[in-house]
């Protein structure tokens, strides 16, 4: 016997809860590497605990975090699958199977729906979004992860994307971004970007290079602005939400600042969370450090507490509130901790206006 779970010897595969032996039998090979891992005279498996054991599983069988499950055309990690408790996973078991039956469609589609899982027909969306933009053969989106997919799928559910109900400015949008942009993630943030912006302005009615030339320069003004604030904390994998409130304590004890996970979302935010309309010099600079400082005010006194795990398993959102003021933290899969957004109440907004 060479496996062991929290130091709890695993004999046979009765030996994991219910939760963890379904989570692994979604891994192609899992249940039957467990069984020769725990016949196999030779090294010892130690985890610390099933989640682990699921994960290190699937990355060594399959070297990508993701299991597929074909029949529901999802890519998703085991890990995640275990958040969604015994009842979900025997459902979509029993779909992945075989059974089309309308009341188990139902329930997949509902499961799906409430833990934000992505199939392939979702990301179809993603793409035929491109297309009817104009751009879904420009040079940035040719390499398309999962990441990448996901990235521009997410841009459907947004309603900086889809507020203006004009097709004319969103494609005026997606060709400015496709301009900006040097990755997929770039191009979802500049396309926000621009709709945000040119929506605040009442500019509707100006010509679109009119449109191109003002936002351009407001994005020309905040980028410098948020080179100092690039830097974040970084855990380890499958950290746990304490261990991110204490790196987040950890890095403000430091008098460091919990900044942007890259330039164009910190634009992003400063244009859609902050009153900036066409501030220049050190006007910004104030408006930017001091979206930041209240940031990290709430942060301070209100750390993470809990998370919702991204389809990979290993990304992580965790929405933080306090006194009328909302955030959100966003560990990244390398275990990057970033701010992701930060709204102050109204009356802390109209005083930084």
């Amino acid at each position: 016997m060479t496996v062991s779970v929290a130091n709890k010897m695993i004999q046979n595969r009765a030996g994991l809860t219910d939760l963890g032996r379904l989570a692994l039998a979604f891994i192609d090979g899992g249940s039957e590497w467990l069984d020769w891992a725990i016949s196999n005279a030779g090294p010892r498996y130690d985890f610390p605990d099933e989640s682990t054991l699921v994960e290190q599983v699937q990355q060594g069988l399959h070297a990508t975090r993701l299991a597929l499950l074909p029949t529901m055309k999802l890519m998703v990690s085991p890990v995640k699958l275990m958040t969604l408790g015994v009842d979900s996973l025997r459902t979509l078991a029993d779909a992945e199977s075989g059974n089309a039956s309308a009341t188990v469609s139902a329930q997949v589609k509902r499961i799906l729906a409430d833990h934000n899982l992505m199939t392939q027909d979702d990301f179809a969306a993603g793409t035929s979004f491109l297309d009817g933009l104009g751009v879904s053969g420009a040079p940035v989106f040719q390499f398309m992860g999962f990441d990448e997919q996901l990235a521009v799928q997410e841009l459907l559910y947004r309603k900086e994307s889809q507020g203006t109900a004009n097709p004319e400015l969103q494609k005026e949008a997606a060709a400015f971004a496709v301009d900006q942009a040097r990755t997929v993630q770039e191009f979802a943030d500049y396309y926000q970007f621009y709709l945000i912006y040119v929506n605040r302005l009442g500019a509707l009615t100006a010509t679109p290079d009119d449109r191109k030339k003002r936002t351009a320069g407001a994005l020309e003004t905040i980028l410098p602005q948020l080179f100092g604030f690039l830097e974040c904390p970084q855990v380890g994998p499958l950290a746990a939400p304490a261990e991110v409130a204490r790196a987040v304590t950890n890095w403000q004890k430091r008098g460091r600042v919990i900044g942007f996970a890259r330039l164009s979302d910190g634009a992003l935010q400063v244009v859609r969370d902050t009153a900036f309309k066409d501030e220049t010099g050190d006007a910004v600079r104030v408006l930017v450090t001091g979206y930041l400082a209240a940031a990290q005010a709430m942060l301070s006194a209100t750390p993470p507490q809990r998370g919702i795990m991204g389809q990979d398993g290993a990304s992580c959102l965790f929405p933080v509130f306090g006194k009328g003021n909302q955030a959100e933290i966003q560990m990244g899969s390398a275990g990057v901790i970033s701010l992701r957004c930060f709204r102050p109440d109204p009356p802390a907004a109209a005083t930084a206006a």
